[in-house]
């Protein structure tokens, strides 16, 4: 296997575990409270369908380098970052702001939601710049 291949997959390996424990942190813990508030809105079923989440989770992780070393021309944890910020944010906007108009949930809450998002994926697209290297 090739450099450039190896390097995408520990990043995308990387970018997967990250994603867990973060989105552990930021939901069980820190907005533990106010995702217990709008359980009543979660599917009856939600931990059969657990399995899905993980699943896109890893697709993102496994994505987002394969777009960054394909489309960034020159890679850099600078470039990463702000890939990663802007890939969360059109995320937020795609996912968060349409959550917020569809179902009654705080603005708040949806705003965290959001921040916390664009958070991880600037930290991902980070993780992403530094592992991910322009061919020399």
């Amino acid at each position: 296997m090739k450099t450039g291949k190896i390097r995408l997959l520990i990043a995308a390996m990387i970018s997967f575990v990250f994603s867990i424990v973060y989105n552990g942190l930021v939901h069980l813990v820190i907005l533990g409270t106010a995702n217990k508030r709008v359980e009543s809105l979660r599917r009856v079923d939600f931990s059969s369908k657990a399995w899905i989440s993980l699943l896109a989770t890893l697709a993102i992780s496994f994505l987002l380098p394969m777009i960054y070393s394909h489309f960034v021309s020159e890679k850099s944890y600078k470039k990463g970052l702000f890939f990663g910020f802007c890939f969360g944010l059109l995320i937020a906007i795609m996912v968060d702001v349409n959550q917020y108009v569809l179902y009654p949930l705080p603005f708040s809450l949806v705003a965290s939601w959001a921040l916390f998002g664009v958070v991880e994926f600037s930290l991902i697209g980070l993780i992403v710049g530094l592992i991910v290297k322009d061919k020399t």
